[in-house]
């Protein structure tokens, strides 16, 4: 995916391509779907817990920080959004460290140079250089976010990035983890490159969402015997049906409260972060539960 925008970015470029609100929605929508499981984790991960009882509860929490998050950006969209930003950073950066602990089969850690470099070039590369595309669609959301993000801001977090994306590719190969360390850079290649819209769209789409399925997968113990096999469909067309549900209901109170002559972008970013918030606790607190010396699965 990303190979193949940075092919196509100069016609992309050309002709204007990439950069209108669409294509931001549109990736936003595609990933929904790795998160409408969320409510059957917390069962996988432990035995001990009681499903129906532990479903009705992560159910009823996530919709509390859920409508929280949403009441916060109505009240006050700018440090709403500044924070979701951040929030945007932490959560893709800790993923992608999951993601590579697991199929290593190694401890998950959390590098804070790893972090930044894996989650920063989604949210830092386009404000840094493309705030003549960003700016409006983030005043469009909260008015004042994007005044308070200065040049000074941008080129700090710029280089704070690219200082955490060094150490992460030394790091990385000095381990001998070659393919590891060339996602950073072409992660920032990629948010450099191409439109922004189309960028954070395709990245959330297919990389991110994407990884966290995969991840997911082995986390049901349903799937456990077809992956020991190596049989991929049986777990995929499981996720399917079990995410089909609670995504199509997300999609309809997203056009509940989309709905009008208005403006759609910021309701759409406004609902799609508030439930980022609750996915985001849950995401971390499985990845703590089985970050305490072991990995989370066994891939042997």
């Amino acid at each position: 995916m990303a190979l193949a925008l940075l092919v196509l970015a100069p016609v992309l470029r050309r002709y204007d391509l990439g950069a209108s609100p669409p294509y931001l929605v549109a990736g936003l929508l595609l990933g929904l779907p790795h998160g409408a499981v969320d409510h059957l984790v917390p069962a996988w991960r432990s035995t001990r817990t009681r499903p129906l009882r532990t479903r009705l509860a992560v159910l009823l929490g996530y919709a509390t920080i859920a409508t929280a998050a949403l009441l916060a950006f109505r009240a006050a969209p700018t440090p709403a959004t500044l924070t979701f930003l951040a929030l945007s950073v932490l959560h893709f950066g800790t993923a992608d460290e999951g993601f590579h602990a697991e199929r290593a089969g190694r401890p998950i850690r959390y590098p804070v140079s790893g972090v930044l470099a894996r989650g920063g070039p989604p949210v830092v590369v386009p404000l840094a250089l493309w705030p003549g595309t960003v700016d409006p669609l983030m005043t469009s959301v909260a008015p004042g976010a994007a005044a308070l993000l200065t040049v000074e801001v941008r080129l700090l977090a710029a280089a704070g990035l690219l200082l955490a994306v060094t150490a992460t590719v030394v790091r990385a190969l000095r381990a001998g983890r070659t393919a590891e360390a060339g996602e950073p850079v072409l992660l920032i290649l990629l948010f450099a490159a191409v439109p922004p819209a189309l960028a954070v769209g395709a990245y959330f789409a297919a990389w991110h969402s994407t990884r966290h399925v995969a991840r997911l997968l082995s986390d049901d113990p349903a799937n456990r015997d077809d992956l020991a096999a190596g049989r991929l469909g049986p777990p995929v067309h499981r996720f399917i049906r079990r995410a089909a549900l609670p995504s199509l209901a997300a999609v309809a109170v997203l056009a509940a409260l989309v709905g009008g002559p208005a403006d759609p972008l910021p309701a759409t970013v406004a609902v799609l972060a508030a439930l980022t918030v609750p996915h985001a606790a849950l995401v971390a607190w499985t990845d703590r539960s089985g970050s305490a010396g072991t990995p989370r699965h066994d891939h042997s």
